[in-house]
């Protein structure tokens, strides 16, 4: 009977380690046959029945080592036909498996020796006749299969923990250096591997014709293994994590360069538009005084000779249009942010047919302390993020009506800014940020317009929220004037 509850116990672990490696394979890769729901469970399945089929040979201790390389090597060769995307990737995965459910193994086996502990004890309860021999066979096996089971329970529990760890800490892939990333990845869990079958090679010796296990001969070993292989463990899940933490940080870093380069770039760019500004309104007002004086005086010309000039009159008023056209439409206050509101709103009517854009309650007070870049910053990306909503919308609902408003409003100390938009009602959330993400295809474009805005607003103590109330989003952005 306890044979065979310890045969069942040894294929629901097989079952849990094909889901646990499943688990890790979703995360870092995808099937070639993605169309088919379940293909994603092909690499478990395939992992039973290599499990299964182990049963078939003797398990000594070199020939145990063997196993472990023989499916190692048969578990790569199907991941290697059957998921897509870096050969080095799949290698670590496949590798990073077996290395961290050898090293859990072996971390979990000491508990065996309390075990041997109890069992020593039954036999010399055994041994002066405190137990019959019956009870003591019945109880042997009893500490056997609980044994077992203790192995097996902590074992999958310590494997469990290390997969979540490393899918958790998985957040940056450099696409551009992948083969060294893999190759990070990869060294410290070939080093867990090769030494869980070297463990695997010497834990099992000859001795006068006889097999026996170093464990009973340097019981040490019980303390010594599992620490080593602990430590192997962790260091392992340790090393992925230190190099997902440096390639973030590298990409934070990069992401600060390119926005102090926006900044710079914009506040030159802000300072021109600023005098730009000044002098086309200067123009423009000179060119329509003097165009009236022309105007009149022709008018005159022609009334005291009694003739008519069309085509001079008809230059003149199209003369006169076409000046008044330079006006822009937004009028706020503020140079930099009629430039932008305008611009952006031109490329919105020309995009998306039909959208309604409102910027009539955006006023930019005199008295607000807050830099015209910053200013140009906040309503770029979040005037870019609600047009690509637009957009998005628009193109997979034609008979929706889209559109944008921009406001401001001033409570006590803050001055907040709003861009409202309407979108599709379909929202990714970042999990480690909290906001949307971008659906832009390139990756790299995902969520550095919120960044942006958000850094800026922390300059004047402030934050960002996005609000959304059914179809409509909110972006509001609160600054301390």
């Amino acid at each position: 009977m306890c044979d065979l509850l310890a045969a069942v116990i040894s294929i629901l672990l097989y079952i849990f380690e094909g889901y646990c490696i499943q688990y890790l394979f979703c995360a870092f890769a995808k099937p070639r046959i993605s169309n088919i729901k379940q293909s994603e469970y092909a690499v478990g399945i395939v992992w039973v029945i290599i499990r299964l089929i182990s049963f078939l040979f003797p398990s000594d201790g070199t020939f145990t080592a063997l196993k472990l390389l023989i499916y190692t090597f048969i578990l790569l060769l199907f991941c290697l036909l059957w998921y897509r995307g870096n050969v080095l990737m799949k290698v670590f995965l496949v590798v990073q498996f077996m290395a961290l459910r050898e090293l859990a193994f072996f971390t979990a086996y000491s508990f065996t020796h309390i075990y041997d502990f109890i069992i020593d004890i039954l036999s010399d309860f055994a041994y002066k006749e405190i137990i019959s021999a019956d009870v003591y066979l019945i109880l042997i096996k009893v500490m056997i299969f609980l044994s077992l089971i203790t192995v097996q329970i902590i074992q999958s529990g310590i494997l469990l923990f290390a997969l979540k760890k490393i899918v958790r800490y998985y957040r940056c892939q450099n696409t551009h250096s992948l083969n060294k990333e893999v190759l990070f990845y990869l060294l410290p869990s070939v080093a867990g591997l090769l030494i869980a079958v070297l463990i695997r090679i010497i834990i099992i010796t000859v001795e006068n014709g006889s097999q026996i296990l170093l464990y009973n001969k340097y019981p040490s070993l019980y303390f010594i293994v599992p620490v080593t292989a602990l430590v192997l463990l962790i260091s392992t899940i340790f090393s992925f994590k230190l190099y997902q933490d440096m390639t973030e940080l590298q990409m934070k870093q990069a992401d600060k360069v390119i926005l102090e380069n926006q900044i710079i770039q914009m506040q030159n760019s802000m300072t021109e538009m600023e005098h730009l500004y000044d002098g086309i309104r200067s123009v423009k007002h000179d060119m329509k005084n003097n165009m009236e004086v022309l105007q009149n005086l022709l008018k005159r010309k022609y009334l005291s000779d009694g003739s008519e000039d069309n085509e001079i009159k008809h230059y003149f008023d199209g003369m006169y249009t076409s000046v008044e056209q330079l006006d822009n439409r937004i009028h706020t206050g503020s140079a930099v942010s009629d430039a932008v509101i305008n611009s952006k709103f031109r490329y919105a009517e020309k995009e998306i047919t039909n959208i309604m854009l409102n910027a009539d309650d955006f006023v930019m007070p005199d008295n607000i302390n807050i830099q015209a870049y910053d200013i140009g910053i906040i309503l770029n990306n979040g005037l870019d993020n609600a047009i690509e909503a637009c957009k998005k919308m628009h193109i997979e609902y034609p008979a929706s009506k889209t559109f944008i408003s921009v406001r401001s409003f001033c409570k006590r100390n803050m001055f907040f800014i709003e861009v409202e938009n309407s979108f599709d009602g379909f929202l990714k959330i970042d999990k480690d940020s909290g906001y949307p993400v971008s659906t832009k295809e390139e990756s790299k474009s995902h969520g550095i317009g919120l960044r942006n805005i958000k850094n800026c607003a922390k300059k004047y103590a402030g934050d960002i929220d996005c609000i959304v109330e059914d179809k409509k989003f909110i972006l509001s952005v609160m600054l301390k004037g």
